[in-house]
């Protein structure tokens, strides 16, 4: 009996740690892509990530989300929540390969008419360099 309870408490909490780990996957590639993070930088490998890593990273996490979500048929959807759905990766591509729609957005910002945020965000993953 408490092998059937360890094996399920595992399997829920594995259920729960996909979604968060790509929520968390997105969010920091979205930061990343539409310029709320400067540069992330793989320390342990001395690489900068592009913002064309960004851009896979976002859609692979939004189709894995919604391959794996219950209701994969557009039919269940509201129409509203079609065009939410559509226009999300949409907007990524968009933004990232048409400079016309990154300043369409930009106009829209609060921040004026920047391209992109303020690019002082660094986020650097490993161990930092010592700095003098």
């Amino acid at each position: 009996m408490s092998y059937y309870n360890s094996s399920f408490l595992s399997d829920y909490a594995n259920i729960r740690t996909i979604p968060a780990t790509l929520s968390v996957a997105f969010i920091m590639a979205s930061l990343y892509q539409f310029g709320g993070i400067s540069t992330i930088d793989l320390v342990w490998f001395g690489y900068t990530l592009s913002t064309s890593h960004s851009l896979m990273v976002s859609l692979g996490a939004f189709a894995i989300a919604f391959a794996s979500s219950e209701t994969k048929r557009f039919e269940y959807y509201q129409d509203w929540e079609k065009v939410a759905i559509a226009a999300g990766p949409a907007v990524i591509v968009l933004y990232e390969f048409l400079p016309a729609f990154a300043d369409l957005l930009a106009q829209r910002r609060p921040a004026g008419n920047a391209n992109r945020l303020p690019r002082d965000h660094h986020l650097v993953v490993g161990r930092s360099p010592v700095r003098n």
